[in-house]
């Protein structure tokens, strides 16, 4: 007990000044990475694998490699997809896919759909390069292959005993943004598939676990 205290605290150390940040903006969206993270860490399945889309600089795929079996990221942008394949080139357990992940999420599925649990990160939005103050891959037209991934991941279901499936950006939904599906969509694609849904902080996450 006195361990996890500890243990909390030097997190609440590590963070503080991201946290003053977050406070500043009245704890509004979009929130810290490390608040994603620890949602991540909680809807974690044990000895599953993981897909990410959208692999940035890598600090979910490294956190994600830690928790997990196996870890599959995809990057559209080659320059961000090369920097990550440096990185965890001596990652045993880290797959990173140079690739639209609508073009590849199928044929992982089909390579890996004897894991028992199956954890998905969707975060391949349209987005800039922060640190390098540049565009990454994508257009606004198509930009946010949300819709268009749950249709392969649908065909999969039946081959896993548990699923978590986790999309980020949820405030920018039902928002006319770029294209951008309503929540609803996601919302009528989890009941049809027998997901159970929640939102929490930006994130929307749908889980099912396979009646035996």
């Amino acid at each position: 007990m006195r361990f996890n205290s500890l243990k909390n605290l030097y997190w609440l150390f590590l963070n503080r000044n991201t946290f003053k940040n977050w406070k500043k903006r009245n704890f509004e969206f979009p929130a810290p990475e490390f608040i994603k993270h620890k949602i991540i860490e909680k809807y974690n399945l044990k000895k599953s694998l993981w897909i990410e889309t959208g692999t940035y600089y890598g600090d979910t795929t490294f956190l994600l490699s830690k928790i997990s079996e196996k870890v599959i990221s995809i990057e559209a942008d080659e320059r961000l997809s090369n920097l990550a394949k440096n990185r965890f080139s001596k990652f045993e357990n880290i797959e990173i896919i140079n690739d639209q992940s609508q073009n590849c999420i199928n044929e992982i599925l089909e390579k890996n759909k004897d894991f028992d649990n199956l954890c998905i990160f969707l975060d391949a939005h349209l987005c800039n390069d922060h640190l390098q103050n540049i565009k990454t891959f994508g257009e606004e037209k198509n930009g946010t292959p949300i819709l268009l991934e749950l249709s392969y991941i649908e065909k999969y279901i039946k081959n896993f005993r548990k699923i978590n499936i986790l999309i980020d950006d949820i405030r920018l939904f039902d928002t006319n943004f770029q294209n951008y599906p309503s929540k609803n969509e996601l919302i009528n694609w989890s009941q049809k598939n027998k997901f159970s849904w929640d939102i929490q902080h930006d994130i929307f996450i749908m889980t099912f676990n396979k009646i035996s």
